[in-house]
């Protein structure tokens, strides 16, 4: 799932360096709690006993995607945290990273798939490599090194900030500190394989698992081989099923967009094929027989509802408000 406009922040470069520096300075978990505003006993009490709501949501296809939710009060403190660990990631991330970026309200060009998809406009050969259970990969343990190795904090503090941001021993899908945490377990992943990439003259970038190296030519013999040691030296894995190598014949698509020649990139039509099919399933979720029947938490219309309705703006982004594309498909989610 992308996310085609990230919220931006309410605070400025400025602003969110000082707030990255407040939470670098944490030393014990008495300082945690202060800086949430909470006891150190309700810290505890949310790791040992993690309150979430669990259910799936229906995928175009006919699959399911596990969505684990945090309950109000869980889901406050992981919102405050988000905010710290948003602050520090802004100021450390790559350059090939483009997804769950939340950019400060004075960032003139913020990341997206559009800037993903842009970064590759002058390749001829296009390599697309995903990562399987990109999430659920993330392990607690992955989390405590995290904040031990990269944040520099004791056990203990450690030990409490990845007990508040997972779920049964890994990163649960729906926390509001997941994403930004998979961006902070993938730094020196993106390092090196941004190393890899400048080696063979070409280009990298990564939103959330969908990772892409774009040629000048065709790719060297063994650079897949090389991506596949990478991935697996940082505990994750390729899969198989979406690699794909394609020229700019071809037409490829990237994060959802098509490179065309001699073109910026635009709304691909598979990925409008999967947005129409969305949109049906947001307006079976949003009918009043399935909302008197309780099927689903609430939570699943307010995502579908912002994934969908993000989406259908950015296709008026990148097509423009007046296309009859967009106009069709504006029209579908406002007025059914």
């Amino acid at each position: 799932m992308y996310y085609f406009f990230q919220q931006k922040s309410q605070f400025n470069t400025q602003q969110l360096a000082v707030i990255g520096q407040r939470f670098e300075a944490l030393n014990d978990v008495p300082s945690l709690a202060k800086s949430l505003s909470i006891s150190e006993a309700a810290i505890a009490k949310h790791i040992d006993k993690p309150d979430y709501y669990t259910f799936h949501i229906p995928k175009p296809g006919g699959q399911k995607r596990l969505i684990q939710h945090p309950a109000p009060a869980l889901k406050t403190l992981q919102q405050l945290l988000n905010r710290y660990l948003q602050a520090v990631y802004y100021g450390v991330k790559t350059d090939s990273a483009h997804g769950f970026i939340q950019a400060p309200n004075d960032e003139l060009r913020p990341r997206n798939i559009y800037t993903n998809a842009l970064a590759h406009q002058k390749g001829e050969w296009f390599l697309s490599v995903d990562l399987k259970d990109f999430f659920h990969t993330i392990t607690l343990t992955h989390l405590r090194d995290l904040f031990r190795r990269v944040f520099f904090f004791p056990p203990d503090l450690s030990a409490a900030l990845a007990g508040l941001c997972a779920y049964q021993g890994r990163l649960p899908m729906g926390a509001p500190t997941s994403p930004v945490l998979s961006n902070f377990c993938c730094l020196f992943f993106d390092y090196q394989l941004e190393k890899l990439a400048a080696e063979a003259n070409a280009t990298y970038t990564r939103y959330a698992d969908d990772l892409t190296f774009s040629f000048r030519r065709e790719p060297p013999d063994g650079f897949m081989d090389a991506v596949r040691i990478i991935v697996l030296r940082h505990g994750f894995v390729v899969n198989e099923n979406k690699v794909r190598l394609q020229t700019r014949l071809e037409n490829p698509e990237i994060t959802g967009l098509v490179l065309g020649k001699n073109a910026l990139p635009v709304p691909g039509q598979n990925w409008l094929k999967r947005l129409k099919q969305e949109i049906k399933i947001y307006r079976w979720l949003m009918s009043e027989a399935v909302r008197e029947r309780g099927l689903f938490h609430i939570y699943v219309f307010d995502r579908f509802r912002q994934s969908v309705l993000g989406q259908v703006e950015f296709v008026g982004f990148v097509l423009g408000k007046d296309h009859r594309e967009y106009r069709k498909l504006a029209g579908k989610v406002r007025w059914g």
